[in-house]
């Protein structure tokens, strides 16, 4: 089985461009991880409108169109799942730049036909996630039967398909972006989209086990094979760092 993994480090227009070497860092530490603890030998794509990255191990494609909301490019990465070159592929898996790997993560691509997405800590129809996309009537169902609310939901950071399916996968998530229109992108943009599909089971899907891909409780983190630093947590990640970087980067 040949597989991909591909990821996104883009700057949004007219947004503060961050320090290249901050970029690198977040970067090499991903990579890094993905050749050591995560025993991951196959392409690894980067999709970026930065220009300057290079690494003798990674494949730089474009990226291009970028939003210069922050919603907005989010959901660009799902809309542009057909620049993944997946035929030449029998799985893909986007990976965010936020996660560690810390053991082998080839167990973790599908064998199936099913879109499979990382646990989320938050509940499918939290606010943050399918609520806001859901009309008022539906609302109002969920609340006075209880039917689902707790029901635990999925995350972008980590998301795959076996290519034979891709059209069928990732085209549905692209499409539930789309028909949303020029509303107002909920709070999560993407994944809020993501967990939409899940929810009304649109396509199918599945979770990985909450044990293999960690959002926190890091040093408990048994059996993990990705870990998740999103957001303001970014700033842990490299207190998990377990290798240096041995090449020099241009």
């Amino acid at each position: 089985m040949k597989t991909l993994i591909f990821s996104h480090l883009y700057h949004r227009p007219g947004s503060p461009l961050q320090p290249m070497a901050a970029l690198r860092g977040t970067l090499d530490v991903w990579l890094d991880h993905l050749r050591g603890p995560g025993n991951y030998t196959s392409d690894v794509i980067l999709f970026t409108n930065v220009g300057g990255i290079w690494r003798p191990d990674l494949i730089v494609l474009p990226y291009e169109n970028v939003p210069a909301d922050a919603r907005r490019a989010h959901v660009h990465r799902a809309l542009s799942y057909r620049s993944v070159p997946v035929g030449d592929y029998d799985v893909a898996m986007q990976m965010d730049l936020d996660l560690l790997a810390v053991d082998d993560i080839n167990p973790l691509f599908p064998v199936d036909g099913r879109l499979w997405a990382a646990p989320s800590d938050a509940a499918t129809l939290d606010w943050r996630h399918a609520w806001t996309l859901l009309p008022r009537w539906r609302r109002g169902a969920h609340k006075l039967t209880g039917w689902r609310m707790g029901e635990p939901g999925v995350s972008a950071c980590a998301v795959a398909s076996a290519t034979s399916a891709w059209e069928r996968n990732f085209g549905a998530w692209a499409r539930a972006i789309r028909d949303h229109g020029d509303r107002p992108l909920p709070h999560l943009s993407d994944q809020s989209f993501l967990n939409l599909l899940y929810l009304k089971r649109t396509i199918p899907m599945a979770r990985w086990a909450p044990h293999l891909i960690r959002h926190r409780d890091w040093d408990a983190s048994v059996g993990a094979r990705l870990l998740h630093f999103p957001c303001s947590r970014r700033e842990q990640m490299n207190r998990y760092r377990r290798l240096r970087k041995t090449v020099a980067q241009a």
